[in-house]
């Protein structure tokens, strides 16, 4: 089975894109992430069969990470191995986070910080008329599991303009009472 992709299949799995999909990376349509991921999904599809159900939306890359947006119904199926994060994230060479398509802010939030649990989500709105969005986990720990936050930024304001401000249960506790 082979997975549903934002480039033809037979792009995806040659490494060349016919002249409809370069057409459409030089128009904006689809992403050079998007095209590195469908390589990677397409290339891991046989030994790790969860991979070749899923359809991907979209992605983002930023920094050697990248954002997955996938159906929401394929989320939890690629949750489900542990190999299939390990595969894709040597594929592609970074780290990877999957989200649903389509969900809410706060949603994508949670499926990004997964497996961390989102304690709370607050916008604080600035004076300039911009606003960030603060993002509470729980203790140390969910740096190691959630992977660099400089990097987890970025791929989060690529991939929602979302200003991202990540502070962990401690330091939280501690601002707000210092």
């Amino acid at each position: 089975m082979s997975p549903r992709l934002p480039i033809c299949n037979f792009d995806a799995k040659t490494g060349i894109l016919c002249a409809n999909c370069e057409a459409r990376l030089r128009r904006g349509e689809i992403t050079r992430a998007e095209v590195e991921a469908s390589k990677a999904l397409v290339g891991l599809a046989d030994r790790v069969p969860e991979l070749g159900k899923v359809t991907l939306k979209r992605a983002f890359e930023a920094g050697g990470a990248y954002i997955l947006e996938l159906e929401q119904q394929d989320v939890p199926l690629v949750r489900s191995n542990p190999m299939a994060y390990a595969e894709l994230e040597g594929a592609l060479k970074g780290k990877v986070w999957i989200v649903g398509a389509g969900s809410l802010d706060r949603r994508f939030l949670e499926d990004v910080f997964y497996p961390a649990k989102v304690l709370t989500v607050n916008t604080v709105w600035l004076p300039d008329g911009g606003k960030k969005t603060k993002v509470i986990v729980p203790a140390r720990r969910s740096e190691r599991r959630i992977g660099d936050f400089d990097r987890l930024r970025e791929a989060v304001r690529l991939a929602r303009n979302i200003e991202l401000l990540v502070e962990t249960e401690r330091e939280a506790a501690l601002s707000q009472y210092s």
